[in-house]
């Protein structure tokens, strides 16, 4: 799709481009980890479209360099943000608009695909804890930086990630457990 669609008129179109390039790795992780069952695909839709999200809006820079524009049309035309706009890369209180109607959006994928976490196995559970800490992280770094993601492209500190890695590993040795 990337080398034919480059542009995305609303979130509908943006989700079904989400469909078949995040979504697919979650699927192969629960088959991985024998999970066959469409409810906990679904499930896993809601991490791995947030997961897509967090990159194109921490991305939106390098993509425009590559002539990709993953912002949905319609929300730039509610914020009254046009292509003019975006290729010249304007920041403003348009842009910071809607970044944030679609930055909360990605989180609310986030929070609704937490609850894969308690119908999977415990380990695949930590797992999907560090992919959405990761990507939420990402979004922290968005909402930090005031939404101005020309200028610098938002990044998760090296403490962070340790911080992340700590919590995880903890998850980890209670994920083991339960295994046995």
């Amino acid at each position: 799709m990337d080398q034919t669609k480059k542009r995305f008129a609303n979130f509908d179109e943006l989700r079904e481009y989400c469909f078949y390039s995040a979504d697919p790795v979650g699927h192969l992780f629960l088959y991985v980890y024998g999970h066959d069952d469409e409810e906990l695909r679904i499930l896993a839709d809601w991490t791995c479209t947030a997961l897509q999200l967090a990159n194109h809006w921490q991305d939106v820079s390098r993509d425009l360099k590559q002539n990709r524009i993953y912002m949905p049309e319609d929300t730039m035309k509610r914020h009254e943000y046009s292509y003019e706009d975006y290729n010249s890369r304007t920041y403003d209180g348009r842009w910071k608009a809607l970044m944030i109607e679609e930055v909360e959006r990605a989180q609310e994928w986030f929070d609704k695909g937490t609850e894969l976490w308690t119908k999977c196995d415990p380990k695949l559970a930590v797992d999907l804890m560090m992919f959405s800490w990761g990507g939420q992280a990402v979004l922290e770094a968005i909402r930090r930086q005031g939404y101005d993601t020309w200028r610098k492209r938002p990044k998760v500190s090296k403490f962070k990630q340790l911080i992340l890695l700590m919590r995880a590993r903890r998850k980890w040795k209670t994920a083991l457990k339960l295994s046995i």
